[in-house]
């Protein structure tokens, strides 16, 4: 309980922000939505408890599966760098690849990190919460929003400036992994072709 209430207040927090980059003044409607959509955090925190209760005393995966999911290729883009266990110190399991293209210069950064652990699922905790506020913001070229892609619920961002074009899309895969896909020189909607090339089904062996 007093880990949910801590967590609600971070989310609180950063609510009140959001509002206050909005607009310097916001109105009675603006408050409310804020509200509403730490209710929403909370009732989605509640939901996933005992899932989270369980990912504390999972194994993670190995750092063998994680390379095998993000494998050489995606969407014709070759691979062009792997890493993982950086992050083994902070109790975490994370591995992230880039794919690029040399003629193009268009490049991914695929991420996945294991909620099994502690540390995991509190991570988890947060983006669970993140992913059920209803969200959109939109910032000169830069749009931000919570959205459903392919059955996921994710939160996505496009900077659709000609000069800087660039993408992400976060979710939780299997009420687990934290995926996130960034893309640079990709828009919104060329990044969700690619997640549906990533075959994350490996993750569940």
């Amino acid at each position: 309980m007093k880990k949910t209430i801590v967590l609600l207040s971070m989310l609180a927090m950063i609510a009140c922000k959001k509002t206050e980059e909005k607009t310097e003044e916001p109105g009675v409607m603006d408050a409310v939505e804020g509200f509403n959509n730490i209710s929403k955090a909370g009732d989605a925190l509640k939901e996933n408890e005992k899932q989270l209760e369980a990912l504390k005393t999972m194994t993670p995966v190995s750092n063998e599966v994680l390379k095998e999911v993000l494998a050489e290729e995606l969407g014709g883009l070759k691979r062009t760098r792997f890493n993982a266990g950086d992050a083994s110190m902070m109790g975490l399991t994370t591995a992230d690849a880039k794919y690029g293209d040399e003629v193009t210069g268009k490049e991914i950064e695929v991420s996945i990190m294991d909620g099994a652990g502690e540390t995991g699922s509190s991570i988890i905790s947060l983006t669970i919460m993140a992913l059920f506020m209803n969200v959109e913001t939109i910032n000169d070229t830069e749009t931000k929003k919570t959205e459903t892609i392919h059955g996921f619920k994710c939160l996505t961002e496009e900077d659709e400036n000609p000069d800087n074009i660039s993408s992400s899309i976060t979710f939780i895969y299997k009420e687990r992994f934290q995926v996130a896909l960034k893309g640079e020189r990709i828009t919104l909607d060329e990044l969700k072709s690619f997640l549906k090339e990533l075959d994350l089904s490996k993750l569940e062996q």
